[in-house]
Formats: C-alpha cells, sequence, structure tokens
C-alpha cells in the first residue's frame, strides 16, 4: 500500500528547516502517558504505519514552509501566515510517530528530505488543498485501518490527533477557495487585513485562531500547550 499526497513535481533550491514555533511533542510523554519500550518485532504493522505517517508530514512541513515562502514573496502575508501555521502542525505529527518509532525501537531510515518547486500562491493553495483533502479521505483512514489489528493505544491516538488537525487545515484552505476561482487577489488582500493570530498544541498539532480556555478541542490537554506562530514579515 503507497501513502502520498498529490503535490507538485521537479527540483528546486533545498528549503531550510527553520522552525517558527518550536514542536515540544518529543516532551509531550508526562502527559500523554507515552513511556516504556515496544518491540518492533511485535507490531510491524504499526511500525509501517509510523513510518508513513512520518515521512509524508516531513514531506508535508517542507512543502508548506516553501508556499509560505513564496506567498510571501507575492505579497500575500495572511496566506503565508496560515501555511507557515499549518507547517508548524505538521512538524508536530512528524514529530509524534517519530517519537513512536523510537519507542518501538524500529530500525526505519531517516525522513528523506523532499525537493520543492513552488508554483503560484493560488496554485500552491489548491495542491494544500487537494493534499488536505486526500488527507482526510484516504491517508489516516487508511493508517487507522492499518493500526488496528495490533491495537497499539498510543500509535492509533496520535493519528486519530493528526486527522482531526488535517480536517483543520482542509477546512482553512477550502474557506478560501471557495471564493478564489474568479476574485482570487481580492480575497487574498482582505485575508491579509483580518488574518488574526495563528496558535499550535504542541502535543496533537490542532491549528487554531484562539486559545481555548481550558482544554485543546482535539487532544483534551491542557491549553498551556498552545504556542503562538509568528507571522511572516513582509
Amino acid at each position: 500500500m503507497s501513502y502520498h499526497r498529490p503535490w507538485g513535481r521537479g527540483p528546486a533550491p533545498q528549503c531550510r528547516r527553520r522552525f517558527v514555533v518550536r514542536s515540544s511533542a518529543l516532551l509531550a510523554a508526562p502527559w500523554l502517558g507515552w513511556s516504556g519500550r515496544a518491540w518492533a518485532k511485535s507490531y510491524p504493522a504499526t511500525v509501517k504505519a509510523m513510518q508513513a505517517g512520518r515521512d509524508v508530514e516531513t514531506s508535508v512541513y517542507y512543502h508548506y514552509a516553501e508556499y509560505g515562502r513564496q506567498a510571501r514573496r507575492e505579497g500575500y502575508l495572511g496566506i503565508a501566515y496560515l501555511f507557515t501555521a499549518v507547517a508548524a502542525s505538521e512538524m508536530v505529527h512528524a514529530t509524534n510517530f517519530s517519537r513512536l518509532l523510537a519507542r518501538l525501537d524500529a530500525d526505519v531510515p531517516p525522513a528523506p528530505k523532499p525537493e520543492v518547486k513552488p508554483g503560484t500562491t493560488r496554485d500552491n493553495l489548491l495542491r494544500g488543498a487537494q493534499g488536505e483533502i486526500h488527507s482526510v479521505d484516504t491517508f489516516y483512514p487508511r493508517l487507522l485501518e492499518q493500526l488496528e489489528p495490533e491495537g497499539f493505544e498510543d500509535a492509533i491516538t496520535a493519528v486519530r490527533w493528526a486527522w482531526e488537525s488535517e480536517k483543520q487545515h482542509r477546512d482553512k484552505m477550502q474557506q478560501i477557495l471557495r471564493w478564489s476561482p474568479l476574485f482570487f487577489d481580492k480575497v487574498a488582500r482582505t485575508i491579509d487585513e483580518k488574518t488574526g493570530r495563528y496558535f499550535v498544541c504542541q502535543i496533537c498539532g490542532a491549528t487554531v485562531n484562539a486559545v481555548p480556555v481550558r482544554a485543546c478541542g482535539v487532544c483534551r490537554q491542557s491549553s498551556n500547550q498552545y504556542r503562538p506562530v509568528e507571522p511572516p514579515s513582509a
């Protein structure tokens, strides 16, 4: 079974791995109860699913980070901010999956770094929305199907959290695209004027415009785990 998102093709300058929001997911074990060590040979399907999730989310992180830089170059700061926030969320997911692979003592190669060739901001937004739809409708449901027979609950939980976060990303992008086919520039400029702040939960990757009062709506952990994403400068 293969997993992918429909990104564009072609070589590009390498992206610098710069965290606008520093993921603290590696420090999340006390809150999540993820402790101890399992063995890869006991969970072969789980290892494959975690590796697939880690590789895909790492690739998406690099794509969104570059899409954000492209939007900034074109002067669409609101869309650049959205891509930057979603990239930070995807890195939380990738880090969660990496931590589980380490717990499983899995011998897997490092996640490959993709070559990213961004298109126009409008095209990148469309690619991003298509990728999120694929994640929500296909990729994460397949991962859950792969995980459930082995019953490694922490992996199932991590995938469910990522799945719910992807729904947030999809909804934000589709909201923009709903009005953009004929009026993209006007919509994009309106987003520049009206975009508020973005915050990302460092436990599950939930992406919101306002920090919940008590608990994250996805992982139910303390809202103290949310960190602000810094908007890109012009």
